[in-house]
C-alpha cells in the first residue's frame, strides 16, 4: 500500500482517476444532492480501489456495462471520514457510483432566503478546501489526484448554477419545475478546487477574459470594486507568463462564505467583506488571480507541502500591487501581513512545529492548523530569493518553475531539487534548511520600509507615553494607514483613550471589515462596552474566519465578555459555514 497523502486513503498505485462525469440533482427540501459520479482511470486496472468520502450514502457501485462491484465502507475516521473501498475486476476502465450526501456535509452551506442578500431564494455553495471534497463526490481527494471533469447539475427552474469550469449551459431539467446546467473543465484540477454555487444569480462582464458574478443586489457595487480586474491580470501575467485557464470570472459570495477568497479557476469564489467602497480591500482579489499560477497550476502535493501554493501566491500579490500602486504600497501590505504572521506564531508557539513551512500533519485536521504561517512565512521566504538573487534572475526562475511544474502537483523537496539544480547555492547563502524545516522565524528574514510605515508605527508606539496624531490628519489616511496603525497600538486600553479614537474617527462606525475588525478586537480586550451591540452584529453578518475566530477569542478570553461569546455563537452558528463553526468550537471548549 502507498498512501503518499496522509489525509487521503487514496494509494494512486491501484489505479488513478483522471476524469468524472457527474450528474448532481440539488434537492433543498432535504438538503441532500443526489449524485451519480462516473470515475474514469488513467489505465485499466484491477483489485480494490480505495475511494475518500465523508457521510455520503452509497447506494451502488457499478462497471461500464452496469454489472455491480463489491463495495464495502471502513469504520469512520475523526479526521479523514471514511474509506470506501471498490474491488475491480481485470481491465475496469471505469465504474459510476450512486451516493446521495448528507444534510450535514463538510463542504456544503446551505442558506434559507433571508440569509441571503435578495432574501427571496435559498442558495448553496461549496468549499472544498482543504479535505472536504469527498463530503460531495467520492473521489481520491488528495491534490496529487488532479482530474477534468464534466457536470450536470439539475436545480429548481428559477434558480442559477455557476461552476468552476467552461461556462455552462442551460435546459430543461428531467423532472417538472427544474432545470438542468452542463458544465466541462478541461483542465485538470486537485479536487479542493471543485466548486459551485446554485441561487439567484446574475452577472456583468468586466473585460474580454473577467465576468463578476453575484446576487442582484450586489452586482453594481461588486462590478465598480473590482472594475480593474483586467489591469491585475496583464500584470500578473506580466510576472508569469501566459494566463492559461481562458477565462477570471469570479463570484462575490453571501456573507457567510468562511475565507477571504478561493481560487476556484475560472470561479473564484469572494467573500462581500471585500465590498468596502473604496476598492481599498481589492488585493485579495490579486491574490486568488496569482493562485491561477501558483496553487491552480504548481500545486501542494499534500498539505505539508500548503506554503508551496500560498507563499508564491502572497509573493506574487504584493508583486502586483507593487505593479500598481508602488513599493510604499507593498511595504504597507509586507507590514501588514507580517503582524498577523507574529500573531499566528505566538498562538502555536515560537517553537511550534506548525510555525515549520513544511509541516508533519499526520493524524491532524488541516482545518485545526490552518494559520496565517503558510502564507507570511512562506512570503518571507519567497521574497529573501528574490532579495538575493536579484529580482530579473529571480523572474526568470518563477517563470521556468511554472512552466516546469505546470498541471502538478509537487512535493517540498521536489521545490528544494529544482531550486539547487536551477541556482546552485542559493538554498545554503539564504539558509532554506532553517526557514522550510525548522520552527520560529529567521533572523535573516526581509525587512520591507518606508517612510510612511515608520511614522505611523511610531505614533502607535508613543501611545502610551500620550502621543496622539493630528486628528485632522489622521481622518486624511488611508484604510491601510488605519490597519498599520491599529495592529501597532496596545492590545488594551485605557475606556477614555477608546472613547478618544472613536469619538474622533468613528471606527465604530466603519464600513471597511479589516478596519472595524482590528478596531473591535482592541475594544473588545479593553472591555469597552460602547462596541458590544457592534460586535454583535458583526459577528451576525460576517461568516470569513479571519474574522471570527480573533474576535471570538477575545470575547471568550474576556472576563467579563466569556457569556457573551456564547450567546453570541448560539444565535449565529447556524449561519456559519461548518469549517467556521468548527472552528469557533474549538476556541470556546479550551
Amino acid at each position: 500500500m502507498s498512501r503518499r497523502d496522509p489525509h487521503s486513503f487514496s494509494d494512486l498505485d491501484q489505479g488513478r482517476v483522471t476524469n468524472m462525469d457527474l450528474d448532481l440533482n440539488v434537492n433543498f427540501a432535504t438538503s441532500r444532492i443526489e449524485g451519480k459520479a462516473t470515475l474514469k482511470l488513467a489505465a485499466p486496472a484491477a483489485g480494490p480501489l480505495d475511494l475518500d468520502t465523508r457521510d455520503l450514502e452509497i447506494k451502488s457501485v457499478a462497471d461500464t456495462a452496469g454489472n455491480d462491484l463489491k463495495w464495502e465502507l471502513a469504520e469512520k475516521d475523526e479526521v479523514l471520514g471514511t474509506c470506501l473501498r471498490v474491488e475491480m475486476p481485470d481491465g475496469t476502465a471505469s465504474l459510476t457510483i450512486d451516493y446521495v450526501t448528507s444534510p450535514e456535509a463538510s463542504a456544503l452551506q446551505w442558506l434559507e432566503p433571508a440569509q441571503t442578500d435578495g432574501g427571496k431564494h435559498p442558495y448553496l455553495f461549496s468549499q472544498c478546501q482543504a479535505i472536504h471534497a469527498r463530503s460531495v463526490i467520492p473521489c481520491q481527494d488528495s491534490p496529487l489526484a488532479r482530474f477534468t471533469f464534466t457536470a450536470r447539475m439539475t436545480v429548481p427552474e428559477d434558480l442559477t448554477v455557476v461552476m468552476a469550469a467552461a461556462p455552462g449551459q442551460a435546459g430543461e431539467g428531467s423532472q417538472p419545475g427544474t432545470r438542468s446546467f452542463s458544465f466541462e473543465m478541461p483542465q485538470s484540477i486537485p479536487p479542493y478546487l471543485f466548486a459551485f454555487a446554485v441561487g439567484n444569480i446574475v452577472s456583468e462582464d468586466l473585460g474580454p477574459r473577467s465576468r463578476v458574478y453575484t446576487e442582484p443586489e450586489t452586482l453594481e457595487k461588486s462590478a465598480w470594486e473590482f472594475a480593474d480586474v483586467d489591469k491585475m491580470l496583464l500584470a500578473a501575467e506580466d510576472v508569469f507568463g501566459p494566463y492559461l485557464w481562458d477565462r477570471f470570472d469570479f463570484l462575490v459570495m453571501p456573507g457567510s462564505f468562511p475565507y477571504g477568497g478561493m481560487e476556484n479557476p475560472r470561479l473564484t469564489f469572494l467573500t462581500p467583506t471585500l465590498l468596502a467602497g473604496d476598492r481599498s480591500l481589492v488585493n485579495v482579489l490579486a491574490h486568488e488571480l496569482a493562485h491561477s499560477w501558483t496553487g491552480n497550476l504548481v500545486t501542494n502535493a499534500t498539505m505539508d507541502d500548503f506554503w508551496l501554493n500560498e507563499g508564491f501566491t502572497v509573493w506574487a500579490e504584493r508583486r502586483i500591487l507593487e505593479n500598481l500602486d508602488g513599493k510604499e504600497a507593498k511595504a504597507l501590505a509586507a507590514a501588514i501581513g507580517r503582524n498577523g504572521l507574529m500573531e499566528a506564531m505566538e498562538s502555536f508557539g515560537m517553537d511550534s512545529p506548525f510555525t515549520q513551512l513544511e509541516t508533519d500533519s499526520k493524524g491532524s485536521d488541516p482545518d485545526e492548523f490552518y494559520s496565517l504561517v503558510p502564507y507570511e512565512k512562506g512570503y518571507l521566504f519567497v521574497a529573501l530569493l528574490e532579495q538575493t538573487v536579484g529580482r530579473d534572475q529571480f523572474d526568470a526562475f518563477i517563470k521556468k518553475y511554472i512552466k516546469h511544474f505546470s498541471f502538478t502537483s509537487i512535493t517540498t523537496a521536489q521545490f528544494e531539487e529544482f531550486l539547487n539544480a536551477e541556482m546552485p547555492g542559493i538554498a545554503g547563502k539564504v539558509r532554506a534548511d532553517q526557514w522550510i524545516h525548522q520552527a520560529g522565524l529567521p533572523d535573516n528574514a526581509p525587512v520591507f520600509a518606508s517612510e510612511r510605515l515608520e511614522m505611523l508605527e511610531g505614533l502607535a508606539k508613543g501611545w502610551s507615553d500620550g502621543t496622539r496624531p493630528e486628528v485632522d490628519q489622521a481622518k486624511e489616511w488611508s484604510p491601510e494607514d488605519w490597519q498599520i496603525f491599529l495592529q501597532a497600538l496596545p492590545r488594551s486600553l485605557p475606556e477614555a483613550d477608546c472613547a478618544w479614537l472613536d469619538d474622533n474617527f468613528g471606527l465604530t462606525g466603519q464600513g471597511n471589515s479589516e478596519i472595524l475588525c482590528n478596531w473591535l478586537l482592541i475594544a473588545t480586550a479593553s472591555g469597552y462596552e460602547p462596541v458590544f451591540d457592534r460586535v454583535r452584529s458583526f459577528l451576525g453578518d460576517v461568516g470569513r474566519m479571519k474574522y471570527l475566530k480573533p474576535l471570538y477569542t477575545a470575547l471568550y478570553e474576556g472576563g467579563k465578555t466569556k457569556e457573551m461569546a456564547r450567546e453570541i455563537f448560539a444565535a449565529n452558528a447556524g449561519g456559519y459555514h461548518p469549517i467556521a463553526r468548527g472552528g469557533i468550537e474549538r476556541i470556546m471548549a479550551g
